[in-house]
């Protein structure tokens, strides 16, 4: 028998908060978010049923693995039919994919993002390094267990399985790499971006990137100073690596600055 337990959802958002997180892997009002923005994609007009049906379905099948996001449970769980689960899933991977463009892109250098980017940098810095608006720093994320699809890609070098990120504070994505391993180093993803070939378009002769020793020294993309082997830094180069330290250590944690990031996966 299937018995629907999508209903549970709604008393979930007044009375139990947290169990309605647990099945859909996010708030009431992201929930509501998402919906508006994808119910009026072209393929939901040829369906019959609420649009609020294939988004549970998928978030609950996404949020879940093992033997949770079998199309059987998922079905049983939501009352329909197996290919309902499938149909569903795919609706809305066709409806997200289809804004990629809208939310991930390149801001332009004449653009308010760009500005405000630069006026923060200057408030917080010098004048002088304003234009260096980006920020990459490596991290990365660990997933539960091995991943039973390609999990063998996602081991790094470390001995763990992870999806590398850059982390920004205010999550806005403007460049990204898909199916590179885990143990790629971050310098070679780095060159394999969008940024990285066409920083002279993106990035102009006057515009630059911070990031960490990780990454390749260029024109467009400063890196603190390497302690030479056998020898040591000077005192300029060391408040030099003070400085920019200071830049991405800002641009990680205050979830107020204009910061964009690069995603590895």
């Amino acid at each position: 028998m299937k018995v629907s337990q999508l209903i549970l959802l709604d008393h979930f958002v007044d009375h139990r908060p947290g169990l309605f997180r647990k099945k859909l892997q996010v708030d009431p009002d992201i929930f509501d978010a998402i919906l508006d923005q994808i119910s009026d994609q072209p393929i939901f007009s040829r369906e019959s049923y609420n649009h609020q049906l294939p988004l549970a379905i998928f978030l609950n099948h996404a949020g879940h693995y093992g033997n949770a996001i079998l199309p059987e449970d998922i079905a049983q769980w939501a009352g329909v039919s197996v290919g309902s689960v499938v149909n569903c899933t795919n609706c809305v991977m066709v409806s997200v994919l289809d804004q990629h463009d809208d939310f991930i892109q390149f801001p332009a250098l004449d653009s308010q993002y760009t500005e405000n980017a630069r006026s923060y940098v200057e408030a917080h810095v010098c004048p002088e390094w304003q234009n260096g608006f980006l920020a990459a720093d490596g991290s990365a994320f660990g997933l539960y267990v091995k991943p039973g699809l390609h999990g063998e890609t996602l081991f790094d070098c470390k001995s763990n399985y992870l999806l590398n990120f850059i982390m920004p504070h205010n999550l806005l994505i403007v460049d990204y790499g898909l199916g590179l391993p885990g143990s790629v180093h971050n310098a070679y993803a780095f060159h394999l971006t969008q940024t990285a070939k066409d920083h002279e378009e993106l990035l102009g002769d006057e515009h630059w990137i911070w990031a960490d020793s990780a990454y390749p020294l260029e024109t467009w993309c400063v890196v603190p100073f390497k302690k030479p082997k056998g020898g040591h830094l000077t005192q300029d180069q060391k408040t030099f690596n003070y400085h920019l330290s200071s830049v991405i250590f800002i641009f990680s944690i205050l979830h107020h600055a204009p910061y964009f990031r690069f995603v590895f996966v």
